[in-house]
């Protein structure tokens, strides 16, 4: 039998609002989808779509550099095909890329795979990390949690403890979860923490032996193990570098942990994404 692929074209608008060599932004079903209209010598061209969203840290790639199919995100310049979706400098995280086409001078967008924005069920703030990043956290539908109470919580950069802050009730407007709630902390989970081998120091200190001698303009403020001890966070002060692509793969071959850079001003971002998966948050 013949098993075809549905398509569901939707419209996005006229063509003529993103001239040759022009970019621009739209949300279909909560996703964000950056359109790019390529063309050479100011001549119409071809238009594509991909996640507007780049695998890192969640930047709008509409705002990014770039010539012809290339684009730079504009937070660490990761560099992106649109015409495919590759990421020319970390192949595993590709963006994903959706169909387009023009009819009668309406730009028409394939929304057949993209799923519809699901609202957290049973959503708390939760305040976790070392920086103290509070955010939405989806529990199980029945989980009650009292203020203050300690959690193990399952984030984008792993397992980590987390602290309930209040239950977020009803929301007006749909909100994105950070992670989800796996269950209350319990005394064992105390002894666990007593048990793990604190490679904290170490970690901090043969970094900060490394920048310093390379001379890079960095400054590692504090460094924290996830309760999952398979993580270990390196918080940075100053611009992301591609030097700290190299220096977290270094440290990695020396580790048994995953190291991670993450800069101090920028939240981790939603559970389920690749952020980090580079190694440097």
């Amino acid at each position: 039998m013949d098993q075809r692929i549905m398509t569901n074209w939707i419209p996005l608008g006229d063509a003529s609002e993103i001239s040759p060599g022009n970019r621009k932004s739209y949300t279909i079903r909560g996703t964000e989808i950056a359109v790019f209209h390529v063309a050479d010598n100011e001549q119409p061209g071809e238009f594509y779509a991909i996640h507007d969203s780049c695998p890192h840290q969640g930047a709008s790639l509409v705002d990014g550099d770039g010539c012809g199919t290339e684009v730079t995100c504009p937070l660490h310049d990761w560099t992106f095909d649109v015409a495919t979706g590759a990421c020319h400098d970390f192949p595993e995280f590709p963006l994903t890329r959706y169909e387009v086409k023009l009819e009668d001078g309406v730009l028409l967008l394939d929304a057949s795979t993209i799923e519809e924005e699901e609202i957290p069920v049973n959503p708390f703030l939760v305040r976790y990390g070392a920086m103290g990043w509070v955010d939405h956290f989806e529990a199980d539908e029945d989980a009650t949690y009292a203020h203050r109470e300690r959690v193990i919580l399952k984030t984008s950069r792993g397992e980590e403890v987390g602290e309930i802050l209040a239950a977020a009730g009803v929301q007006e407007t749909s909100v994105s979860s950070a992670g989800t709630i796996l269950r209350e902390f319990t005394p064992a989970d105390q002894e666990t923490l007593a048990r793990q081998e604190d490679v904290r120091a170490r970690v901090f200190q043969d970094c900060q032996t490394l920048i310093q001698e390379r001379g890079m303009p960095t400054e590692i403020i504090d460094c924290e193990q996830l309760f999952d001890q398979q993580t270990v966070v390196l918080y940075y002060l100053g611009s992301r570098m591609p030097a700290l692509e190299i220096l977290a793969q270094e440290l990695n071959a020396n580790y048994a942990w995953r190291i991670v850079f993450h800069p101090v001003d920028e939240a981790p971002a939603a559970s389920g994404c690749s952020s980090g998966g580079c190694g440097c948050g």
